[in-house]
């Protein structure tokens, strides 16, 4: 029988401190020399929205392997792949880098604050608010992207069990419990 995941909370003034670069062996050689040479902003960035920068970096990772000039099928640009008008709505530039790393922060502490759990959240992120209700909605692309995100996460704070609870969050007792949409995030890993 596995035991209990243990609870760690994560709150971004008392834990926003410098933190060391760290390679994330998600990345190839290229990817991960990205990676480093922007990773002082991604921290800041994430911290300065409240997010934990593990799930800021894992999304990152995910969105475009550190290419601030990845370009989807659906012209999505960038480092955190902001849609045109995602980008527009935030008022920001999503070609110029670092304006391209604050809107996709301000856009995951939207979904955050709207949908409250960190699942929920990336899949807004990825299919768009409309599609989320209370689930991870039934599409098979965004249910890989969550779990291609959630598996970087685990990576990235080195497999350790962490709830990630930014200011003004709540911690919520099970990651399948809808709970409140006021301010909470739960993130159980294994």
């Amino acid at each position: 029988m596995r035991p209990a995941p243990e609870l760690a909370s994560w709150n971004a003034p008392a834990t926003c401190y410098a933190a060391a670069y760290r390679p994330s062996g998600l990345l190839d050689f290229e990817g991960e020399a990205r990676r480093r040479s922007i990773y002082d902003q991604v921290h800041a960035t994430a911290c300065r929205q409240g997010i934990p920068v593990e799930l800021f970096d894992a999304l990152i990772i995910q969105e475009s392997q550190y290419d601030s000039s990845a370009v989807s099928p659906k012209q999505a640009y960038g480092y955190t792949q902001l849609m045109p008008g995602t980008a527009q709505g935030l008022g920001v530039n999503r070609f110029d880098p670092l304006d391209n790393l604050r809107g996709g922060a301000r856009y995951l502490r939207s979904q955050l604050d709207r949908f409250g759990k960190i699942e929920l959240a990336l899949s807004a992120y990825n299919a768009g608010p409309g599609r989320v209700v209370d689930r991870v909605p039934a599409i098979a692309q965004t249910r890989d992207y969550v779990s291609r995100v959630m598996r970087n996460l685990q990576v990235l704070g080195g497999g350790r069990t962490a709830a990630l609870v930014a200011p003004g969050f709540e911690n919520v007792s099970s990651s399948t419990d809808p709970g409140p949409r006021g301010r909470s995030a739960v993130l159980l890993s294994f």
